[in-house]
């Protein structure tokens, strides 16, 4: 009996010491935190912050101080990391909301930013000059397809579009859309001599795409497409739609999603996976690779888009981008553009440039190479594409 008792006796002095070593690491911590973060060592705090929390400190005030020197030091990922750790445990924490709103903001992610927004005030949103408005962006693109196959006149594409917010985790993206390219000197299997043939491939299209934030990280997102397409003498209206789901991580971003429908008169089925890497938290640098495995009308294709982007100089990024397979009615940009052309494109290449001309607009420069090849002829030829476009914010 005595021997238990000086078990027990030895155990309630080893828990003494213990939670006396954890308060002394939790003061120091917290004293050691509080002096780096009035400094303004952004450097230092994020070090000692993680070393603390490996070690097992963690408590609020370590988390808040530790992302802001985060987020001033431009990594907005991580410091979204930290903050969403705060939210795990007080989803109305004021401050980790209002920053993770900005976070959110500054990786051109509307959707998460307006989710933190509900959280907050009305007159939190007013004392800061928050805008939240229903019409969120107007957006326009056009240009010209120039080749070098005798047969194929250019081809021009314009669009336009409007994103709405239909309440605080719930958005909008439509736009309408034009194609015209000319079609010379075709061989008309159907009548018993050559001729030729002066057509027109026109195409009207509607798209529209919800997205729908679950929480601070994951968002569900459907699309709709509609194309009228008119050539010679017959009109196929097409319908597809796109399923998918979005994960925001740390440093990597993920998106898996369906499009199925039927695209002039055939079927067609697309499974895509998406990675984007942000290896500093922010767009200095980051990468997108996208797989997709496309069947149409029982042919399986598969292919493989890379994306390489960087900040150039202040305001300016530049983006580079190579696709691999065949392209052949092929949905990029979650079903936003269709390859539905008479020809199909068997590679592609290209190069954009973007430059923030102030905190509202952003314009945009788009090049690119396409390999094609010509759908009534033993031929190969290429497409150099230019498209200029424009982003208004509100």
């Amino acid at each position: 009996m005595d021997k238990r008792k000086y078990l027990i006796f030895l155990l309630f002095v080893a828990m003494i010491h213990t939670a006396k070593a954890q308060v002394n690491a939790l003061q120091v911590a917290d004293s050691v935190s509080t002096d780096l973060y009035n400094a303004g060592n952004w450097k230092q705090l994020i070090a000692f912050g993680n070393q603390s929390i490996a070690n097992g400190t963690d408590f609020t005030a370590l988390r808040l101080r530790l992302a802001y020197a985060n987020f001033i030091t431009a990594d907005y990922k991580r410091a979204l990391k930290q903050y969403n750790e705060v939210l795990i445990k007080d989803p109305y924490n004021i401050t980790a909301r209002y920053y993770a709103y900005y976070c959110d903001k500054y990786l051109n992610d509307e959707l998460y930013a307006i989710y933190n927004l509900s959280y907050l005030d009305e007159e939190t949103l007013r004392k800061d000059g928050i805008n939240t408005p229903v019409l969120t962006d107007i957006n326009a693109e056009t240009g010209i397809k120039q080749n070098n196959d005798i047969n194929r006149n250019n081809a021009f594409y314009s669009r336009i579009g409007i994103g709405n917010r239909i309440g605080w985790r719930l958005q909008l993206e439509q736009s309408v859309s034009y194609f015209n390219q000319g079609i010379f000197e075709l061989y008309d299997i159907k009548r018993p001599h050559f001729k030729s043939l002066d057509l027109a491939d026109q195409q009207k299209e509607y798209y529209a795409k919800m997205s729908f934030a679950v929480n601070q990280s994951i968002a569900i997102i459907g699309a709709y497409h509609y194309l009228n397409t008119k050539f010679d003498n017959t009109t196929y209206n097409s319908n597809l739609g796109l399923i998918g789901l979005k994960y925001a991580g740390t440093y990597i971003d993920a998106q898996a999603d369906a499009n199925f429908g039927w695209l002039n008169n055939k079927s067609l089925e697309q499974y895509n996976a998406q990675l984007t890497y942000y290896p500093f938290g922010n767009f200095d640098l980051y990468a997108i690779s996208r797989a997709s495995v496309k069947e149409l009308s029982s042919a399986k294709n598969f292919i493989f888009d890379q994306v390489l982007g960087f900040k150039l100089i202040k305001n300016t990024w530049l983006e580079s981008s190579v696709t691999l397979g065949n392209l052949d009615d092929y949905l990029d940009a979650d079903g936003l553009y269709v390859y539905d052309g008479i020809d199909n494109t068997t590679f592609k290449c290209g190069e954009s440039a973007y430059y923030q001309l102030n905190n509202n607009v952003q314009l945009q420069l788009n090049y690119f190479y396409e390999k094609k090849s010509d759908a009534y002829q033993s031929l190969k030829y290429d497409q150099n594409s230019v498209t200029v476009g424009i982003v208004w914010k509100f």
